[in-house]
This record gives C-alpha cells, sequence and structure tokens, in this order.
C-alpha cells in the first residue's frame, strides 16, 4: 500500500503544478473542492492510523524525543495537537465502527477526535455520534459529545470543584501591544459574566445592525465594547430599553434531575454553553439567576397573543426549544433573536407554533428575501413564502414542554 499511496501523492503533486483555479466555473470549482476535503479526510485518516502505529513502535526515536513531538513536525502542526491524534488513534481501535468510519473518509480529523472520545467515556454512545457526524456540523457533533462524557462521568462534582479551587483572571500585555484577558472558573459562573454583558451588546447591535455588512462591526468587537461599556457603568445600571437582567437558563430532564445524574441522551446543560453536573442545576433551582420550564405550569402551546409581545411562559418555552439557530447547520447560540414565521401583519399569531429563534444574519436574511421556515426545532430550512403553507394543528406538540 505504502507505494500506491507515494505514487497517488507524487501524481497529485504534479497536477497541482498545473492547477488554474480561475479555469473552473463555479459547479466545477464546487465539485473539485469536495473531492479536495474527500482527499483530506482520506489522507488525516492514514495520518491518524500511522501515528498511532508509529507510537506503539517507538519509530519516533531518535532526533524526536515523542512521537507527538515527530507527528507535529512532519504535520507542521503544534504538539498539543499531535497528542490529540495519537490518542485518537489509541481510541479508534477500540471502536469497529469509528475506525470503519475513518478508513472510508466519513470522518474529519475533528470530527473522528470528538466521536471517540466520547465513545470511549460511554461505548454505548458510538452509534449516535457517528449519525450526529453525518448528519450535523462540528459545533453540534462537539456539543453531543460532551452530553454524552458528561453523562459517563462518575465524579463530575469533583471536576466541577477542581475548577472552582483553580478558577483565575489573567490580565497581561501581548507581544504586539494588544491588552489580554483571560478568565476560567466554573461554566455556570462564567455564563453569568457572559450574560451580564448582554443589554450592553444588544444595545451596541442596535446601532449598527442596519449597515452593510461589510461595513458592520463583528460580533467579537461588539462583545469588547460591550465589556468596556459595563465597565464604565458606575451605578452598575443598564442601558434604557434593554429589559429585565438576563438569567442563566438551565436544561435538564426531570428524571435526571430527580436523581442526580444524567444517563446517555439525557440533558443537564446550561443552554447554549454546555453540560453542567446536576447538582449545580439543583442548587441554581433555589437562586434567583435560575429560568426553568415547569411540567405542571402554564400550557405554553394554550398560550396566544394578537401583537408581538411574547410572554413569560412563550419566551421560556422558545428558550428551551431553540438553544441555537433554528437553521440546521448554523449552530448561533448568541444574538437569537425570536422571529414570527407567519409574519403578525401577515395574520400570523404569537403563539408556539409559529415562534422560531434565528440568529442575527439568518433573521435579517429571512425577512429581505421574504421566506419561511419549514422542520422542526433546531434543523429547519427556508422555503420562499409562496410555497409555504401553514403546519396543520395536529403538528403541534400533545403535552406541554418542559425543563425540571
Amino acid at each position: 500500500m505504502l507505494s500506491k499511496v507515494q505514487r497517488s501523492v507524487d501524481d497529485l503533486k504534479a497536477e497541482m503544478t498545473g492547477l488554474d483555479a480561475s479555469r473552473f466555473d463555479g459547479p466545477g470549482a464546487r465539485a473539485l473542492m469536495e473531492a479536495g476535503a474527500e482527499l483530506e479526510r482520506i489522507g488525516g485518516a492514514i495520518k491518524t492510523l500511522m501515528a498511532g502505529r508509529v507510537d506503539e513502535l517507538g519509530a519516533h526515536r531518535g532526533s524526536f524525543r515523542s512521537a507527538a513531538h515527530y507527528l507535529a513536525k512532519v504535520s507542521g502542526t503544534s504538539v498539543g495537537a499531535a497528542v490529540q491524534i495519537i490518542e485518537t488513534a489509541h481510541q479508534v481501535q477500540q471502536l469497529p465502527a469509528t475506525d470503519a468510519a475513518l478508513r472510508a473518509g466519513a470522518l474529519s480529523g475533528a470530527q473522528v477526535q470528538e466521536v471517540a472520545a466520547a465513545a470511549s467515556a460511554d461505548p454505548s454512545a458510538e452509534a449516535l455520534m457517528l449519525s450526529r457526524a453525518d448528519t450535523d456540523g462540528l459545533k453540534g457533533l462537539k456539543a453531543e459529545a460532551k452530553r454524552a462524557i458528561a453523562a459517563a462521568s462518575s465524579d463530575a462534582d469533583k471536576v466541577y470543584e477542581r475548577i472552582y479551587r483553580e478558577r483565575s483572571w489573567r490580565h497581561w500585555r501581548d507581544w504586539d501591544g494588544a491588552g489580554r484577558i483571560d478568565i476560567r472558573g466554573p461554566v455556570d459562573l462564567t455564563t453569568r459574566i457572559a450574560n451580564a454583558l448582554a443589554p450592553y451588546e444588544a444595545e451596541l447591535w442596535e446601532q449598527v445592525k442596519d449597515h452593510d455588512p461589510e461595513d458592520r462591526e463583528p460580533q467579537a468587537a461588539l462583545m469588547f465594547d460591550a465589556m468596556v461599556a459595563l465597565a464604565d457603568a458606575s451605578t452598575g445600571e443598564m442601558p434604557k430599553g434593554s429589559g429585565p437582567m438576563p438569567t442563566v437558563t438551565v436544561r435538564v430532564d426531570h428524571a435526571a434531575f430527580v436523581r442526580g445524574d444524567t444517563d446517555l441522551g439525557e440533558v443537564c446543560e446550561i443552554v447554549g454553553v454546555g453540560p453542567i453536573p446536576v447538582s449545580v442545576a439543583q442548587r441554581l433551582a433555589e437562586d434567583a439567576f435560575l429560568k426553568a420550564l415547569i411540567a405542571a405550569g402554564t400550557d405554553v402551546l394554550a398560550v396566544s397573543h394578537l401583537g408581538r409581545t411574547i410572554p413569560a411562559p412563550l419566551r421560556t418555552a422558545l428558550d428551551d426549544l431553540y438553544p441555537e439557530c433554528a437553521i440546521e447547520g448554523c449552530h448561533a447560540t448568541w444574538g437569537l433573536e425570536i422571529d414570527h414565521n407567519q409574519p403578525l401583519e401577515a395574520g400570523g399569531l404569537t403563539e408556539l407554533l409559529n415562534l422560531n429563534a434565528l440568529c442575527r444574519w439568518h433573521h435579517q436574511y429571512k425577512h429581505r428575501y421574504d421566506l419561511r421556515l419549514i422542520g422542526e426545532g433546531t434543523r429547519q430550512q427556508f422555503v420562499p413564502a409562496a410555497e409555504w403553507l401553514p403546519p396543520p394543528d395536529d403538528r403541534r406538540c400533545s403535552e406541554p414542554l418542559a425543563a425540571a
């Protein structure tokens, strides 16, 4: 096989010398790009599998102190990234289905690392991870892998306590003169800090949202400006009209909440951020910063409103339904905006069946081209308004949405 691979590499190198991207039309450029992506996955599979073998045999010995240092050198990557590749290679040896998908070129390097990490923590999660890798983006796969690892962990509380003990804040000047801040701690507390910036960032967004996208400040820059605005707010008051103080929204399955830990497929996480120990959710349940949708509470499906104002039960239900943008594959979690699929002026109501959460880009895109959404949850797609029909009432959920 070695000689065949080497000949293929030499042939591709020869072809690349004459590659003129400007000679391709749109479909041709897309087709060749997709072929290149597949080659990248196949090459990554060879590199991963052989990196594990080099490590097993100690074939790096000589000029390199570890297989990771050798892999980093030949791959042009960091030692840390090389360590992860080698660890993944050893994990894949115990995961036949993942091994087969890797060899078939179905998994990128980033995908196989997430699948292998989750399946190594819980072998029963392998099929679910491979399915997510096939249908979801990398961000969605990472979120599912985090949940699987959290559910398999027997010492989540100890990990949380360790992270809390090691909490830190650093401020330093970078090599080019830029100021840098790094904060590390439990995710529920860092989320509290991030959410404190939300009203300031929202006010800044209102000032620039109508600008040409090419001239608009990126969201990361707005977050920086929001942090400066928060620091300048000596009275501690939020911008006028910003609404109530943002809360930490926790989504947790009732069975897990009562039992005290999660099983595979169950969720206990801060919406849009990631998993937390159930004990943290239980503690937050007694804290004013927690927002929760209670099963025995208002049936959000029965709540309807003729105006644009969204009642609190509906808003809480939407927080639970849409931890990220409703458009399939988007996965944006910050700055989500509530959208009436059928606009109010077209007869749409403010009810759960007609509401979705969209990222700012997709929200503007929908209104710019008069589109509608079809699909379920966070796997929806756009269609022209003229081709859209309101879903029948029997598509409503039979029971209230609930999170403990």
